[in-house]
């Protein structure tokens, strides 16, 4: 794959969305390749979140030790960008299915970008901003509804 399909492939990912394609072609041509075997982990749950990982082709399997199985990714998913932004531990487990080829972009050079374009991390944390504005809406409404529904049970 070129970088110019690298570019494509991370502007079809939401937090890339906004940002300017000399940013993403810099972060397309600055990050490694990485190649998984069936069976592999991508990433793992609580451990500490140094790099997102774009797939390019392959299918990995997700997984919470909470919730059991999630689900499954392949091309074009986006695995650990909040660990990888935040400092924080992957949430959950990626394990390679079929043989994975992906991008690996870690903190540094994600970090590095945004400090030295600004406008390619304030079009990131914009994205980041909206979403978790959208997370605030629905958990508010969520606590009304609980909050109704409590006040019934009491009359």
């Amino acid at each position: 794959m070129s970088v110019r399909a690298d570019v494509e492939t991370l502007r079809g990912i939401p937090i890339f969305s906004d940002c300017d394609a000399v940013h993403l072609q810099l972060l397309a041509f600055s990050a490694a390749r990485q190649n998984f075997s069936v069976g592999e982990f991508l990433i793992r749950q609580g451990n500490k979140g140094t790099a997102a990982f774009l797939i390019l082709s392959g299918e990995a399997r997700l997984s919470s030790t909470d919730a059991g199985p999630l689900g499954s990714v392949g091309e074009g998913s986006l695995l650990g960008e909040i660990a990888m932004i935040g400092d924080r531990p992957y949430s959950v487990t990626a394990t390679a299915v079929n043989g994975i080829s992906a991008v690996r972009i870690d903190r540094e050079l994600f970090m590095r970008l945004a400090r030295e374009f600004p406008e390619f991390g304030a079009a990131v944390f914009g994205v980041l901003s909206r979403r978790l504005d959208l997370v605030m809406g629905d958990l508010d409404a969520a606590r009304r509804q609980f909050e109704k529904a409590r006040s019934f049970k009491s009359i």
